[in-house]
């Protein structure tokens, strides 16, 4: 079939030639979804499970949700398939990991933005991660630019829904441990365990330790500014204004510049 247009695709997939149309569709299209797939997935067997999960998604119905597409339309289709894409990844995590969708007032965020808030705000994962994860996706994504769109979100995120977030960072580790714990149950005895557990607190303990000192050898005016953003928990904007900073993407990039600072201090 060549390289047909998205309209010439959809009326092969409703005619007889479905099967052939779709096998030529997945050729072309196929590295758009997997992509989706990766970004959305911890390891590689999960992303060919959720890959396999959008395939068969979009050909359920006769290719009801590909049909769907308006190719008249000002949008561009593999646009339209990404953001298909990644609804179809979140519906495959809340099945399998019980990920939750974003909160109704952040579904009105472009398709980048809804990225970077599932990468920086569900699943917590560091700027760098989440560059290597997104960039593929969004190739002019930039440290600078990703800053500006999580202090975006940041704005529209209540203090309400922050503390909804952190509560599910703490479930999904909690459930984590319990997960690790059965599994070893079967192979590792509890003298083992039990002494894996107190080296462990013992190390938390000393990194602890550790942490408190490199903060303490910290400027006053960096200290203030983790102060009030991680035990006052107040908004950018608020440090911004009390700190004189300006802005908050500027408070942003402020407090990223700290936190590199104390991580490679306690390496």
């Amino acid at each position: 079939m060549g390289d047909p247009s998205v309209a010439a695709l959809q009326e092969e997939l409703r005619s007889s030639t479905g099967p052939a149309a779709w096998e030529a569709f997945l050729r072309q299209y196929s590295p758009v979804l997997y992509q989706a797939a990766r970004a959305h997935s911890d390891d590689e067997d999960d992303a060919a499970d959720c890959f396999l999960h959008i395939c068969e998604q979009l050909s359920r119905n006769s290719f009801r949700r590909l049909l769907k597409f308006n190719p008249d339309g000002s949008g561009s289709f593999t646009t339209w398939l990404r953001v298909v894409a990644r609804n179809l990844c979140f519906d495959w995590h809340r099945g399998h990991t019980g990920r939750q969708r974003p909160f109704k007032s952040l579904q009105r965020l472009s398709q980048l933005e809804l990225e970077v808030y599932d990468c920086r705000f569900e699943r917590g994962l560091s700027e760098e991660e989440t560059l290597q994860r997104l960039c593929p996706i969004f190739p002019d994504l930039s440290p600078p630019r990703l800053a500006e769109v999580e202090c975006q979100i940041e704005h529209s995120l209540s203090s309400r829904q922050r503390w909804i977030l952190s509560t599910r960072q703490k479930h999904t580790f909690n459930a984590n441990v319990a997960l690790l714990s059965e599994e070893g149950e079967d192979s590792v005895n509890q003298a083992a365990d039990t002494r894996s557990d107190q080296e462990s607190l013992m190390a938390a303990q000393q990194q602890q330790t550790q942490l408190k000192k490199c903060v303490a050898s910290l400027p006053k005016d960096e200290r203030l500014i983790l102060q009030l953003r991680f035990e006052e928990d107040l908004s950018l904007d608020e440090i911004a204004r009390l700190t004189g900073l300006g802005d908050a993407q500027r408070v942003h990039r402020r407090i990223g510049t700290i936190l590199e600072k104390l991580r490679a201090r306690m390496q």
